[in-house]
């Protein structure tokens, strides 16, 4: 069986435990945020390439020979 009893010492262990994995959420959310915010910002840059091609592709070929 799991055995949890940290006598002397569950006062200062399981808040070190506690605070460990809040600091884990923490970076966890940290880098999840950072990962949602390049992917559209990544989504936002191609679709402004797919347009700038898409109109130097409408635009008329201008001759440039004299």
């Amino acid at each position: 069986m799991l055995d949890l009893d940290a006598s002397p010492y569950g006062a200062f262990v399981w808040p070190a435990f506690a605070i460990t994995a809040l600091v884990f959420a923490g970076m966890i959310a940290g880098a999840l945020a950072h990962a949602r915010h390049w992917r559209a910002r990544t989504e936002t840059l191609r679709k402004t390439a797919e347009a700038a091609e898409a109109a130097r592709r409408a635009a008329p070929v201008q001759d440039t020979a004299p």
